[in-house]
């Protein structure tokens, strides 16, 4: 089984391939991995395990490589997409998440920082498997394959499906005067209600759509379908 962290990835082997068990605490050793990451995280799902735990754990560290400002790309097949909550991906992608699904053939595979990189069997292998690689060569190849398969496929616009969300009138009108990017005071005055009654309406919107900063609502708002076209 994969040695706890932080061992693998400040300790021994600096380079090479390495086989680890997907036995025991497989998933938390990987996502355990996953928060060492410095700049940037790679994640590639094609084929996932039949763990609930994984889908629970990949959640919740993604969601924090974001807050501490990591660029974070992820790779979904269609058929991943099919087993995933969309709620969470919409939100990591309002967040800043770069999030692409392709119907090419891809390998499931985590890459951090281009210097160490996991490599994982999914759901139905005979013989289940996984791989640590710290081999420059190897993970100069993996990482370009990932962004090449990254790059050619699509955005989650049309993929995923959620509930509509019905806003009130005035929270679709503070919306959209939040998106002309007005200072709170004039919005408040445009729209003939008090700075703290405006700025209630802001903290609610980020509450239905499941964000944490304005920036984010519109982000969300326009993922969503709920901001009015411009006038011509």
């Amino acid at each position: 089984m994969m040695q706890r962290q932080p061992t693998v990835v400040t300790g021994q082997p600096a380079t090479g391939i390495v086989r680890f068990s997907q036995d025991g605490h497989w998933d938390q050793d990987v996502h355990h991995l996953l928060r060492y990451a410095r700049r940037e995280a790679v994640v590639a799902v094609s084929n996932p395990t039949h763990s609930t735990d994984h889908l629970r754990l990949g959640q919740v560290v993604v969601d924090d490589l974001l807050a501490a400002g990591k660029e974070v790309r992820l790779l979904y097949s269609p058929d991943y997409l099919e087993i995933r909550d969309h709620q969470p991906l919409l939100r990591q992608s309002s967040l800043g998440a770069q999030i692409r699904v392709t119907d090419n053939d891809f390998h499931n595979v985590l890459i951090l920082d281009r210097t160490v990189a996991v490599l994982w069997s999914g759901a139905g292998a005979d013989h289940p498997y996984a791989y640590l690689v710290r081999e420059p060569a190897v993970l100069r190849a993996l990482h370009q394959f990932a962004l090449l398969s990254w790059q050619s496929g699509h955005g989650l616009a049309g993929r995923v499906h959620t509930d509509p969300i019905d806003l009130s009138p005035t929270a679709r009108t503070v919306l959209n005067t939040l998106n002309l990017g007005l200072i709170d005071e004039t919005a408040a005055r445009r729209l003939e209600m008090s700075l703290r009654t405006y700025r209630r309406h802001i903290a609610d919107l980020m509450t239905r759509l499941g964000v944490r900063s304005r920036f984010q609502i519109g982000v969300r708002a326009a993922q969503l379908g709920l901001l009015d076209e411009p006038r011509e």
